[in-house]
């Protein structure tokens, strides 16, 4: 049994430990010590990280009452060695945790839910809730927590008897047996948790919710706290003015400078599809009536308009339309055929050139790689009029 130092105090940096078994794996060493202020993940908290002696903590488990420090070297049995946690990690982790407590409390308060999934990762939390929360409502959730911040709420840790625990209102992933460890947040949150938490509420800074999704029938919520928290602010608003200088606008206005951009870019591809079908129809006049097969080579469209240039031309008595436009190093194709005859061309194309894409008899798409002359040619043989 490891004596869990951290549960008395998650403050303390330092310590002291024995070294009781040190032995070698495939990825480094494993060591148990007698006591130990590293908390070992669990209940989705990540492992502390920090130093045992000259040795670094890479990861910290924990199995029935023993804890193994992973480390990157070893350690002589029968030492004793001072140990020191990486403060910024536990802290960090301290504050998310906190935050998540008080956020969940609140929330599942509020709908009679329960938090189903917790997870603590580099970037930001995720919290799972099994009920459906309302997007509108998540402003007036995320404004309660941070109530509890504004108020410096303390964070209470205390172990109930079993009588006391019957009558206590908590929140808890399991049914539970023997002694409890509870955290209780004011009137904000009551939770069986083993994890380690700040003093006072106001310590976490913010709690910020930053996703939210449809989760197995229930809400996944994304959310920062703290100092991540902060640096999220300070990036978001870092973009904010960047856009806004570049639009010539203070970075609180950049969401209607977009929208005015927005409808301006609306209008100009309104008028751009007005444009292309007039070139389109202009082409199609270009072409010599009784025309049975054209090829036209075709700069700068994208499938769709290929797709629709083609059907133009073949709505002028042709039999056969071929549209070809450059598709970085090789040539997109549409293949129009009123005698059902496209995938016989693209077949030949292929046994030419190695062309790929597919489609029915009376209209094929793909890409051909080769030289425009040869293109050229290789209709030309086959009677289309070529035209650019």
């Amino acid at each position: 049994m490891t004596e869990r130092l951290f549960d008395k105090d998650a403050y303390a940096v330092k310590f002291q430990g024995t070294v009781l078994e040190c032995y070698e794996e495939a990825d480094g060493f494993q060591i148990v010590l007698d006591r130990t202020l590293f908390y070992p993940e669990g209940g989705g908290q990540p492992a502390d990280l920090g130093v045992l002696g000259d040795a670094r903590v890479l990861d910290v488990q924990e199995k029935g009452e023993t804890i193994f420090h992973k480390t990157d070297r070893p350690l002589p049995m029968g030492q004793t060695v001072e140990g020191e946690i990486d403060w910024a990690h536990r802290f960090d982790l301290m504050q998310n945790h906190s935050g998540e407590h008080i956020l969940s409390g609140v929330i599942c308060g509020r709908y009679g839910c329960d938090n189903v999934g917790f997870h603590m990762g580099r970037e930001s939390i995720t919290i799972d809730l099994n009920t459906k929360i309302p997007a509108e409502a998540l402003p007036e959730l995320e404004e309660k927590a941070n109530e509890a911040i504004w108020r410096n709420t303390p964070v209470e840790i205390f172990y109930p008897s079993s009588v006391e625990l019957k009558t206590l209102a908590y929140r808890s992933k399991k049914e539970l047996e023997g002694q409890v460890r509870i955290v209780r947040i004011g009137e904000y949150d009551c939770c069986a948790c083993c994890g380690t938490h700040v003093r006072f509420a106001g310590e976490i800074g913010q709690i910020k919710i930053i996703g939210t999704q449809n989760y197995k029938g229930g809400t996944r919520l994304e959310l920062l706290c703290g100092k991540r928290a902060l640096q999220d602010y300070g990036r978001t608003a870092a973009a904010a003015e960047n856009a806004g200088r570049m639009l010539s606008v203070p970075g609180v206005q950049v969401d209607m400078a977009v929208k005015n951009l927005l409808s301006e870019r609306d209008s100009l591809l309104r008028s751009l599809h007005e444009l292309k079908w007039k070139s389109f129809a202009a082409k199609g006049e270009q072409v010599p009536e009784g025309t049975e097969n054209i090829l036209f080579f075709a700069d700068g469209l994208h499938r769709k308009d290929m797709v629709h240039f083609a059907d133009l031309l073949l709505k002028k008595a042709a039999k056969r339309v071929a549209v070809l436009s450059p598709a970085g190093e090789d040539w997109a194709f549409v293949l129009l055929s009123k005698v059902q005859d496209a995938k016989d061309y693209a077949e030949q194309l292929k046994e030419v050139f190695g062309c790929k894409g597919g489609g029915k008899p009376e209209a094929v798409q793909g890409s051909v790689t080769g030289e425009k002359e040869a293109l050229r040619v290789f209709f030309a043989e086959r009677g289309f009029l070529v035209q650019e």
